[in-house]
């Protein structure tokens, strides 16, 4: 009876260390970053940077648009124009046969100029709109990354519940030591390895869910599907920080988002003056070249020669109505480009509002969980100690242990969640990562 004595001890002993271990080891965990850092799987991005296709494309047509800056501020290509008479055209001075001219035309003085303002701003409208396929893969692959690592915590939360309740059957047999209630040992035992087929089930399927998540994220990089990803063994806590719930434009001036809408009105009120140049007159600036062969002499011609003929054009804009619809066109544009703007800040505002009541919510559930988390730690040693005397049922101390389990994973899942949502405000305000 003093052996069976001495194990119960030490069995209680065990199980009063092992059972809230994990949960004590996150406390600390998350209590030694009391910090506003937030990590990144700034190892990766680099390569994802160079591999991802979808980068590349807008990179590429990035230097399209740069290209078209040159265009528009080119003058027209020179038109020229040649005849050849067959037979030759008799002329006094002698027989003509070629006839050969070039013409240089001129838009109105400083349209090129805005031309190529206006092919600036919207090549910046296609960066913002590269920044921002950069800042969405960036979000990606940190929020794959951040449920890779809740992944992989859960995984070693079960296995250590699991070494708990392989560990716990010594436990059983301690209590009906004397060989009494038989029935009360097989139920007990039956139980335990309902508990572990059930926690082993779910290891199973958080494995299949991590591969699945870390293809995913290596598919983003450019990477083999079945590389490892890397994560840390810790993560800090979100910062505690009142956010605002409102946040004004100057918080969201380097989002891409609002930056593309922003070039694309600028460009629009460019394009205004262009289209009211484009409706002045076109000058030319050409000279026109004609041969003639020496001519009859009978008939009073010259010996021929060479002529040269300077040449000038004007365009005439005078179709009144279609000049009037191509300024309209170009003011409803600006118009629409404007509200544009105004509409995707309102878009950048709900976000953040919402974003910032999820933030607080989840930091209410994250301080909650904790508190219950200890009160179970609580219980469970009572139910423990109740067990171990005959007090209590085996279902009893399998029901704790299932809260203390579930608290563990919702104390993880928020503290996960916090740190994603943190990355979409930073997101949001182009920082970190995202600038």
């Amino acid at each position: 009876m003093k052996k069976h004595l001495n194990i119960q001890s030490k069995t209680m002993g065990v199980f009063r260390n092992l059972c809230p271990l994990s949960l004590m080891a996150l406390f600390f965990i998350i209590a030694s970053f009391q910090v506003s850092a937030q990590v990144y799987p700034e190892q990766y991005l680099e390569e994802a940077l160079e591999n991802n296709p979808g980068l590349r494309a807008m990179r590429a047509e990035h230097e399209a648009d740069l290209s078209k800056t040159v265009i528009s501020s080119a003058l027209p290509d020179p038109e020229l124009t040649a005849g050849f008479f067959t037979p030759p055209m008799e002329r006094l001075m002698g027989n003509q046969w070629v006839d050969v001219g070039i013409m240089q035309m001129f838009p109105w003085f400083g349209t090129l100029g805005k031309q190529k303002a206006a092919a600036e701003k919207m090549a910046d409208g296609t960066w913002h709109k590269y920044r921002q396929e950069r800042n969405s893969l960036f979000m990606n692959l940190t929020r794959l990354w951040l449920q890779i690592f809740e992944k992989e915590q859960k995984l070693i939360l079960l296995e250590g519940f699991v070494k708990i309740l392989e560990d716990r059957e010594d436990l059983i047999y301690t209590r009906y030591a004397g060989g009494e209630q038989s029935s009360g040992l097989a139920l007990d035992l039956y139980r335990l390895e309902i508990q572990l087929s059930g926690l082993k089930n779910q290891a199973e399927k958080l494995q299949e869910e991590k591969k699945a998540l870390t293809r995913s994220f290596n598919i983003l990089v450019g990477r083999d599907e079945t590389a490892e990803v890397k994560t840390p063994e810790i993560i800090p806590e979100a910062e505690k920080a009142d956010l605002p719930l409102y946040a004004d434009q100057e918080k969201f001036a380097g989002n891409p988002r609002l930056n593309i809408f922003q070039s694309g009105a600028q460009a629009a009120e460019i394009q205004k003056e262009v289209s009211r140049l484009q409706t002045r007159p076109m000058f030319g600036v050409g000279v026109q070249y004609s041969y003639f062969a020496p001519g009859d002499a009978a008939m009073n011609q010259m010996d021929g020669g060479h002529m040269l003929m300077p040449m000038v054009s004007v365009s005439l804009p005078i179709f009144g109505n279609k000049n009037q619809a191509i300024r309209q066109q170009s003011l409803l544009k600006a118009e629409s480009a404007g509200f544009r703007e105004k509409d995707q800040l309102n878009a950048l505002q709900t976000e953040w509002t919402q974003l910032m009541a999820e933030l607080k919510n989840l930091q209410r559930d994250f301080d909650f969980y904790k508190n219950q988390a200890e009160i179970t730690r609580k219980t469970w040693d009572l139910v423990l100690t109740a067990y171990a005397g005959g007090e209590e049922g085996f279902d009893e101390l399998l029901r704790i242990q299932d809260q203390l389990l579930e608290l563990e994973w919702r104390l993880l899942e928020t503290h996960v969640k916090q740190n994603i949502i943190k990355a979409e405000t930073d997101q949001l305000q182009a920082k970190n990562i995202f600038e």
